[in-house]
């Protein structure tokens, strides 16, 4: 073992000095208003880290260049269910290892843009101190009308009164706190939800796809045993689109666990996009759009071709000769 290099564990790890000046421009970047709207960077929400060309390395090298640095387990996991990876017109997605601490979600968000994780809080913080600095009712309204809609709701037939609304609203608030005494399941910080998901996505000004199961499942046997709803479009909804950055984020979401889905740079396909389609039971079914009132679902797919450059991919369908036009986001 003397003398042997260990590769590092994360690709930030590989260049210290450029992660630590990254890490210090971030909340340089962040604006915090007094008008009201919302937190936001003016530049650095545009940057998207890609994988260097592993196809330059002999085999053995590179084999063990993706044990270091890709999460094979969430891969494995996504593509078998079909949600990664099934469509071959587009480009690669691999996720990147990830620190399941409860900031997971953070953290893949900072690394799919700026290669780094959000070890220092600063989007952790920003959203905690925008819920309750900005005035929410906006998102407050969209989340209780997304709640309403939930299968656990439809099932079980749940009714929140007033009261009830406000202690959940207040929960969500102070489970995005940064402060390590306050989380639950053993992780430092809790973890977060859907509509910080939509908060987030308006903070950067940028769309989030998350590419996810519809059923959460045992991790022993694999059984599913609740309906999971984290998976689809999350658009930056509270601004203009012309004021938006165009190309979604793209998370993985398995066994409660966010992480980054990158392109990598070997050869393949050369269109650089993600569907906004998943295939399954011989059909292709829309992601979900995420907290949108009843007139914006009415205009979906204007909405989508505001906030996102959407092209139309020829697919090969489910029959044996068939093919099939699908919306994917560049």
């Amino acid at each position: 073992m003397a003398g042997q290099q260990v590769l590092p564990q994360a690709l930030y790890l590989s260049n210290m000095l450029k992660a630590v000046k990254i890490r210090e421009r971030i909340p340089e970047d962040l604006v915090i208003p007094t008008n009201g709207i919302i937190h936001h960077f003016k530049t650095m929400y545009r940057y998207t880290v890609e994988m260097f060309r592993m196809c330059q390395f002999c085999p053995q090298f590179r084999e063990i260049l993706q044990k270091a640095l890709i999460d094979r387990s969430t891969q494995s996991s996504l593509e078998h269910q079909r949600k990664l990876n099934w469509c071959r017109e587009v480009r690669k997605l691999v996720p990147l290892k990830t620190n399941g601490d409860g900031n997971c979600l953070l953290h893949a968000v900072s690394q799919y843009m700026w290669g780094v994780q959000d070890v220092d809080l600063v989007l952790r913080k920003t959203l905690f101190i925008a819920l309750q600095k900005v005035d929410t009712r906006n998102f407050k309204l969209r989340w209780q009308l997304e709640t309403v809609k939930s299968q656990e709701f439809v099932e079980t037939g749940l009714h929140y009164n007033t009261r009830n609304w406000e202690e959940e609203w207040e929960n969500l608030i102070s489970m995005t706190s940064p402060e390590t005494s306050v989380a639950r399941n053993g992780l430092q910080y809790n973890a977060l939800e859907e509509i910080h998901i939509f908060v987030l996505v308006n903070i950067l000004r940028r769309p989030i796809i998350v590419l996810a199961d519809k059923m959460l499942r045992s991790l022993e046997s694999g059984s599913s045993f609740a309906p999971l709803n984290v998976g689809g479009i999350y658009l930056p909804l509270h601004w203009p689109a012309e004021e938006c950055y165009r190309y979604p984020i793209v998370l993985g979401y398995d066994r409660m666990h966010f992480t980054p889905l990158v392109t990598l740079k070997d050869s393949g396909p050369e269109i650089r996009a993600v569907p906004l389609v998943s295939s399954e039971r011989g059909r292709f079914e829309d992601l979900k759009v995420h907290f949108l009132t009843d007139p914006e679902e009415m205009g979906k797919e204007q909405l989508l071709k505001e906030y996102l450059t959407v092209i139309e991919i020829p697919v090969q369908g489910w029959d044996h000769g068939t093919t099939h036009l699908i919306y994917a986001a560049k």
